[in-house]
């Protein structure tokens, strides 16, 4: 039985230093050994000092943080518990319990530990924002809110207390409180890019963007290369239309190193929207090259690639849309649109008249594509007596004044070039 205690002893001799300590205090001898790392040692010099005396507390709680250090979760407890059956109120002991059973994967002991902690010392803050904490991490937001707020009451001048009361609103989506706390904790450290983000964030969902774009211009007059928050300004640009500072500030994020799928997509669709297709290829293919699944990012590259006269990149890439997800019917009618628009660059008339078919199942409503139909028979295709039927339906649900015919040299407006048409495809029909 005494032979492992001896192995301890001579190992722990060729420890530097370690002869020379031998007079001092058995604790302070196994936190020098945790100090420097050496946790199986110490875990070996507390069992021996312990079987000497095993009603050791200080050590049984030295021995489980060098186990648990060493991922032994298992031991540490039993060690622990151990010690907590010696000292049923010992705080230290219960923290260490509720620390190693959260290390271990087991919350629930963890938090139930930490309550009663809490009540065996109920003024300590330490031991309520721990406990605010393991719930948060579990998502209990509830619970969160309800340990957090007296300890808010009794100071408000914690800018962590702040900050977790506006996270635990925030994910509760109770908009208002978590504006108001977050709001707070800025009065406390005005410029935390954290808070000022999810300040942010809540005012982007709450479509106040006007409100979080001040906020993140606020934080950026101080910090202008903070990437997060010129991210979130740009999208508020973009948001309010403001397609060119949103092109600005997301190329603003390129330059400083950030090659996100979400940078990339909203310079490409800024650049988009002011109709700089050539521009926005490139950042539309970057972020399809990043998450080959979103059907909007190829969808964009596909346009801008035919609009910038790569017709066969751009029908590879609209006719992968499709394959990529069934999207909802406006959405499917404007690609089914853009893909006819695509062919008919191409040549492939009678390609395109199919997609425009296919777009008009998908939105009855949009009555342009019956004339787009029309014209395409009747122009391209050169077949007037297939498209009549559809000029007709056209006229019977065109809206007055209409709008200009695209490729047409007189700019008349929908509804009276299709009178004309069906005034000259009819005439021409009886003649024969």
């Amino acid at each position: 039985m005494g032979k492992p205690h001896v192995t301890v002893v001579l190992l722990l001799l060729l420890i530097p230093g370690f002869s020379g300590a031998q007079e001092r205090e058995p604790a302070e001898q196994v936190k020098s050994l945790m100090e420097s790392c050496q946790f199986s040692q110490a875990v070996g010099l507390a069992e021996l000092f312990l079987s000497r005396d095993s009603t050791r507390t200080d050590l049984m709680l030295l021995k489980g943080r060098a186990l648990a250090a060493g991922y032994q979760y298992r031991e540490a407890i039993g060690v622990l518990l151990q010690a907590q059956r010696l000292d049923t109120a010992n705080i230290k002991i219960l923290n260490e319990l509720a620390d190693v059973y959260r290390q271990s994967g087991d919350p629930a002991t963890a938090i139930a530990i930490c309550r009663k902690v809490c009540t065996l010392a109920p003024g300590n803050r330490y031991f309520s924002l721990q406990l605010a904490s393991l719930l948060y991490s579990e998502e209990n937001y509830r619970q969160a809110l309800k340990v957090l707020l007296p300890v808010y009451m009794s100071d408000s001048s914690s800018f962590f207390v702040a900050k977790q009361l506006g996270n635990c609103y925030n994910e509760l989506k109770r908009s208002d409180s978590a504006i108001r706390f977050y709001r707070r904790a800025l009065r406390i450290i005005p410029f935390d890019p954290y808070v000022t983000g999810k300040l942010v964030n809540i005012f982007i969902r709450e479509d106040e963007i006007a409100m979080a774009l001040y906020h993140a211009q606020v934080y950026l007059a101080r910090d202008s290369v903070n990437i997060p928050i010129l991210k979130q300004s740009g999208y508020c640009n973009y948001l309010l239309i403001d397609f060119k500072s949103a092109a600005k500030q997301f190329l603003e994020c390129a330059k400083l190193g950030d090659s996100s799928k979400f940078t990339m997509k909203y310079l490409g669709l800024s650049y988009y929207k002011q109709e700089k297709y050539d521009t926005a290829l490139p950042f539309f293919r970057s972020a399809f090259h990043l998450d080959t699944t979103d059907a909007e990012v190829c969808f964009y590259y596909g346009v801008s690639a035919y609009r910038s006269l790569a017709v066969d990149t751009g029908l590879v890439y609209l006719n992968s849309t499709l394959r990529l997800l069934m999207p909802p019917g406006k959405f499917l009618s404007t690609l089914y649109s853009e893909l006819a628009d695509a062919n008919t660059s191409k040549g492939n008339a009678d390609t395109a008249v199919f997609f425009l078919q296919k777009a008009l199942e998908a939105n009855p409503q949009n009555n342009n594509l019956r004339f787009k139909i029309a014209y395409q028979y009747d122009f391209h295709l050169r077949m007037p007596y297939d498209g009549l039927p559809y000029y007709r339906e056209f006229l019977k649900n065109a809206d007055p004044g209409g709008q200009a015919v695209a490729n047409v040299p007189q700019q008349v407006s929908y509804s009276d070039y299709a009178r004309k048409r069906i005034s000259e495809i009819a005439g021409a029909k009886k003649k024969k």
